[in-house]
């Protein structure tokens, strides 16, 4: 999570939406959570939205820890207000995991969102990631 004070917003937006797949799909759930704010809310398809810090905590741990998990990322487009303070990513997903009622892998696509605030010390926090 470095700034660097010659990289565009769009830039810094899009490499932390790549480290933070790099922590998702290295199942490292100490670093997942420190690319998202405190107030952030994750939204999936199947669930209640974990809308704080200790929810949106243990909904990373619960997809992390499925041995089926697996995921795919396209982006399509990433835009910056032009305040500098708000970003957003948009793209297409693949999933594999385990669907809890079979405990079969399953696979699954679908779009998501992820807005990002943009912090003081200069790093990209997520605050809405939703995907369906």
């Amino acid at each position: 999570m470095t700034t660097n004070p010659n990289e565009s917003a769009t830039d810094a937006v899009d490499r932390t939406g790549q480290e933070i797949l790099a922590a998702l799909l290295a199942k490292d759930s100490a670093k997942m959570n420190s690319y998202y704010a405190p107030d952030a809310v994750i939204a999936t398809d199947g669930r209640p939205a974990a809308k704080d810090g200790e929810a949106v905590s243990k909904a990373i741990r619960d997809d992390i820890a499925d041995p089926n998990f697996k995921m795919s990322l396209s982006n399509e487009k990433t835009e910056v207000a032009g305040s500098g303070d708000l970003a957003y990513r948009r793209g297409t997903f693949t999933i594999t995991f385990t669907n809890p009622q079979t405990k079969q892998a399953e696979n699954g696509a679908g779009t998501y969102l992820t807005v990002f605030r943009k912090h003081a010390d200069g790093s990209w926090k997520v605050v809405e990631d939703f995907g369906f």
